[in-house]
């Protein structure tokens, strides 16, 4: 079975929440087919049963043509004038390679038309991983930056419909959570949640906390509250200006910990911004509490997984622990606002108790949330992709 994997970002090495999940797939995949990556040139070649073709094109190369440009156009309606040259740069690239797929996999919507029309082409299966219900995080992103109403709704409204029409179009879809799901009007059989997962016993192992605390320039003994993100993606961006602007200010004996690439501009004395960290679980065991500050966003955070496979006790808001089970008070402290963020960092301080039930808690949580047995539910979608005609899976390549 050949399979054909879209992404509008380059997976690897993986440097993000997004693009672990990436990687982590198309791991899964390349166990279950032969399987070609398109996506922009990665950074490195890993050493990995896969093939690669290279999305070059200028549109791939500038991520504000293909992420605001390109969202913002659904201002004029839902087929606007960059989905046509953004699909044919995808499909042109893929043609460029003498290889008949079996299936499709779409990543992202700015490779869904390329998805639907190479699925036709090659008479292949159309499987549409949804890594977010992205019209939720368009909605918030527009709201905080005070677009007008009519043109924020209009914007939304049609964004969702180009994914609804996808996921219509779609012989099998995966949600990050059944909120995502419910999110569209989907049959059920035809759709399957898979959740984020956590590398559990890389993160238990604990890393080199001293050498990251060297890297981040943390004072080691001292109170820390640690948040991670990429900080190219708005939301990221958004909760790391209500840490440094809000809730830093508030708790100036509490150092502030923003881990992730591209990271923003800081100016209090508390906060520190390293940028991206290879030492994750290092960077972890300097924290004694993680937060999540999310204003919007959809599925199921990797950062959220990640905090509790390190046993760290969590401030979250409602939208941080979406898509997990859990609860207020007993396995994480939630919060609306920078000040209820305040208030449950300065309670975490002051009850070891609750610091522990919270730990012990987020143990569990994580370790139902390991990659290889979430991953292993395609194991079922490829079955479900069988039974609707895709063929048997011959041979691997030699």
């Amino acid at each position: 079975m050949n399979i054909l994997q879209l992404s509008r970002t380059s997976m690897y090495p993986p440097q993000n929440g997004a693009e672990v999940r990436l990687w982590k797939t198309a791991e899964k995949l390349a166990s279950l087919g032969d399987l070609w990556v398109g996506a922009p040139p990665p950074a490195d070649r890993p050493d990995a049963d896969v093939e690669w073709i290279e999305l070059t094109s200028p549109l791939f190369r500038f991520g504000p043509l293909w992420n605001e440009l390109w969202t913002g156009l659904f201002l004029l309606g839902t087929d606007h004038p960059l989905r046509r040259p953004l699909a044919d740069a995808v499909v042109d690239a893929v043609d460029a390679h003498d290889v008949s797929f079996d299936v499709v996999v779409c990543e992202f919507p700015q490779v869904a038309d390329a998805a639907r029309r190479l699925a036709a082409a090659h008479d292949a299966a159309l499987l549409v991983n949804k890594h977010n219900a992205e019209h939720t995080i368009v909605d918030g992103f527009l709201d905080e930056r005070g677009v007008p109403d009519s043109v924020r709704r209009r914007i939304v409204d049609n964004f969702r419909a180009f994914e609804a029409s996808t996921i219509e179009r779609a012989d099998v879809t995966v949600f990050q959570s059944a909120e995502d799901r419910a999110r569209f009007d989907s049959p059920s059989e035809a759709t399957y949640v898979i959740p984020n997962g956590c590398d559990l016993q890389w993160i238990r192992d604990g890393g080199d906390p001293e050498s990251a605390a060297r890297e981040c320039g943390v004072p080691r003994d001292e109170w820390t509250c640690v948040f991670l993100g990429s900080y190219d993606y708005a939301p990221n961006r958004t909760a790391a200006t209500v840490i440094s602007e809000s809730i830093a200010p508030a708790l100036p004996d509490v150092n502030f910990l923003l881990v992730g690439r591209n990271p923003p501009s800081v100016g209090a004395d508390n906060v520190y911004a390293p940028g991206y960290v290879e030492d994750l679980p290092g960077a972890l065991g300097l924290a004694d509490v993680a937060l999540c500050p999310l204003r919007s966003g959809s599925g199921t955070k990797l950062k959220m997984l990640d905090y509790f496979a390190a046993e760290l006790p969590v401030v979250s808001t409602p939208v941080g622990v979406q898509g997990l089970a859990v609860e207020d008070g007993e396995d994480v402290l939630v919060r609306d606002d920078a000040e209820g963020f305040v208030t449950g960092i300065e309670r975490l301080r002051s009850s070891p108790r609750l610091r522990c039930r919270l730990e012990r808690a987020g143990r569990r949580v994580a370790a139902d949330h390991s990659w290889e047995t979430l991953l292993a539910e395609y194991d079922a979608v490829f079955e479900t992709l069988r039974e609707d005609g895709v063929a048997a899976t011959p041979p691997r390549r030699p």
